[in-house]
């Protein structure tokens, strides 16, 4: 086996694991409320639950990751290597943002308002990351592609989405 691909899956199986492990961590000490002040200028206080929800997010990534791995330990390529080092830090981020939409009414699901269903719900976004971006996209589609007098997308081209440069 070629030595850097060897490393590179080491690498790639202590960088999750770390992960997990981390998150679990991180989550059971912003739990017990033992951080207090501020960090890098941000009144940690304020914003430890936030910061529990990405952990539980990174933690549901870092479990879907070790699991991928596990199963396709022997398909590895770069680009799946930048997939298995990105997810938890994308889990991390989309947790934060989903509890976020919960608690603005902009997504809508029938759950108690406990810390641990918030906590669920952040697990299971970063463990279905593939199904939560889907998800996102569905939203944007309904929020910004109408259906308006201009075709549906408000750009004028009519062509449906906005992403695209109008067709001749």
């Amino acid at each position: 086996m070629d030595p850097l691909k060897r490393f590179g899956k080491q690498a790639i199986f202590v960088y999750l694991l770390a992960w997990f492990i981390g998150s679990l961590w991180m989550m059971a000490v912003l739990g017990s409320g033992s951080v207090h002040g501020k960090l890098l200028g941000i009144d940690v206080s304020l914003y430890h639950e936030y910061a529990c929800f990405g952990f539980a997010g990174a933690l549901g990534g870092a479990l879907y990751g070790l699991r991928m791995f596990h199963e396709h330990y022997h398909d590895l390529t770069s680009q799946w290597m930048y997939w298995y080092f990105m997810r938890p830090i994308l889990c991390f981020g989309c947790a934060i943002i989903t509890i976020v939409l919960f608690e603005s009414g902009i997504m809508l699901l029938q759950v108690d308002d406990s810390m641990s269903a918030r906590i669920s719900i952040a697990f299971l976004t970063g463990y279905g990351y593939g199904k939560f971006m889907e998800k996102i996209k569905a939203l944007t589609t309904t929020f910004f592609n109408g259906n308006g007098p201009t075709g549906g997308n408000g750009n004028g081209n009519g062509n449906g989405n906005g992403n695209e440069p109008p067709k001749s």
